[in-house]
């Protein structure tokens, strides 16, 4: 478990009663993208369940099987965390989204080009065209699939491009459920299809920086069962 001093509330409404617990709001996050990874005890600082939390207030297990129709705490526990909101201060909320806009930032001045030149741009010049755009970091969504909608916006103002490859895979059926959701949002899907053996057949196109990462999120979502094959686009 967490360090309680260092935890964040989550609040789930279920028939007009509140239930909240306290969680870690990274592990939280990563909880809620792979849950068959990570333990919902891992997310917690606390293994109770609160009715009022700053008043220190039980929820009593009568009112826990009534509401959530079990009496196995990780089954409440789970359904809390995955329903809930959290309630983060302000500042902190801040603090992450410039995080996300530094992320952001460093991959597009690390990956970016001026496709007239095909020279790379100054960092400073790029933090100077972001810092001129209005935009929503999103504290709960991976920084990647942001990135790409910064790079839509910047190319309105100014020739940018991102040197891309094309990554083939075949995954097995067993595996498939892995890669939807999250998985997508860190490329841009091109081709996808099951074959004959239930295999399902996928082609994605990342940015040449991103390959390494999308191939060990690969062989962890299909735990190494996965065929793939990288194609350069340059």
């Amino acid at each position: 478990m967490v360090n309680v001093d260092e935890s964040f509330e989550v609040r789930y409404k279920k028939a007009k009663e509140n239930f909240e617990v306290l969680v870690d709001f990274d592990k939280l996050n990563l909880y809620r993208d792979n849950q068959e990874k990570i333990s919902v005890f891992d997310v917690l600082a606390d293994d109770k369940v609160f009715k009022d939390q700053k008043k220190g207030k039980l929820a009593s297990q009568t009112e826990l099987e009534k509401h959530f129709n079990t009496d196995k705490q990780e089954e409440i526990l789970k359904e809390i965390l995955l329903k809930g909101e959290c309630q983060i201060p302000t500042a902190y909320k801040n603090k992450l989204r410039e995080q996300v806009k530094r992320q952001i930032i460093t991959y597009i001045s690390e990956n970016a080009t001026n496709p007239q030149t095909r020279g790379k741009y100054a960092n400073t010049m790029i933090e100077s065209e972001i810092g001129k755009i209005r935009f929503n970091y999103e504290i709960n969504k991976d920084y990647l699939p942001q990135a790409n909608e910064m790079l839509k916006l910047l190319k309105k103002v100014m020739p940018i491009a991102i040197s891309r490859s094309k990554i083939q895979m075949k995954i097995p059926g067993m595996h498939c459920g892995n890669f939807y959701g999250q998985f997508r949002q860190l490329g841009k899907t091109m081709k996808e299809k099951f074959d004959e053996e239930g295999y399902l057949c996928l082609e994605m196109e990342v940015s040449d920086s991103e390959v390494d990462r999308v191939i060990e999120e690969i062989k962890k979502r299909a735990n190494n069962e996965a065929e793939y094959v990288v194609l350069n686009e340059n």
